[in-house]
């Protein structure tokens, strides 16, 4: 799994330091926009990272993240965000119920062993929360290659394969890639993306 000691303090400034990037921040505008599309209501944004999207969330999200710099920078920006203890196993059970509609998981799944395992519990948290829809969002093959903290590809084909379809009362409604809606591109081009949206059943 995962620990808090793979992102440390130089990835923390390095993630800051990405987020500030004029050029950086001008293209992530259309990959946020494209995951925004989907966002209802307050949203749980889990490891969120340098805030981009916190930051465009509605009133009331919440973001959680494991690196405890880049909570302590986003709360100085004034953006809503919680350290998270990944010995809570994502049970979630410090968070209210019927409080939040969205989950978000941007680019974090693919960082875990048994991203099946994890997907499954996430999503049986979020059914007890009472969360509406889930969005996961993944890097295509050559964008997971491209970071050496990335531990499991998750494709469509391992969704099938692993019965992650309908699976803990949400099922996925939708597969879609960004920025070109293709699964391929993902071969190719580093920053291509995969958008997964569960629907509460």
């Amino acid at each position: 799994m995962t620990s808090a000691d793979d992102f440390g303090v130089d990835y923390a400034g390095e993630q800051l330091r990405r987020s500030r990037h004029p050029f950086r921040k001008a293209v992530k505008f259309f990959y946020l926009e494209n995951i925004l599309r989907d966002v209802i209501g307050k949203t749980i944004d889990f490891g969120c990272g340098a805030g981009q999207l916190l930051a465009r969330l509605p009133a009331g999200s919440l973001g959680l993240e494991i690196n405890p710099q880049l909570v302590a920078a986003l709360r100085r920006d004034g953006l809503n965000s919680q350290l998270y203890d990944p010995h809570d196993d994502f049970s979630f059970f410090d968070l209210p119920l019927a409080h939040y509609e969205t989950f978000v998981m941007a680019h974090v799944l693919e960082h875990f062993d048994d991203a099946a395992s994890v997907l499954r519990k996430i999503l049986s948290s979020c059914y007890r929360l009472g969360v509406a829809r889930a969005i996961i969002v993944l890097p295509g093959k050559i964008g997971f290659r491209a970071d050496t903290t990335h531990k499991t590809f998750v494709s469509r084909q391992y969704i099938m394969e692993h019965a992650l379809v309908n699976c803990e009362g949400y099922a996925l409604s939708d597969v879609s890639y960004f920025p070109v809606n293709i699964e391929a591109i993902g071969d190719y081009f580093v920053f291509h993306e995969m958008k997964l949206l569960y629907r509460r059943s």
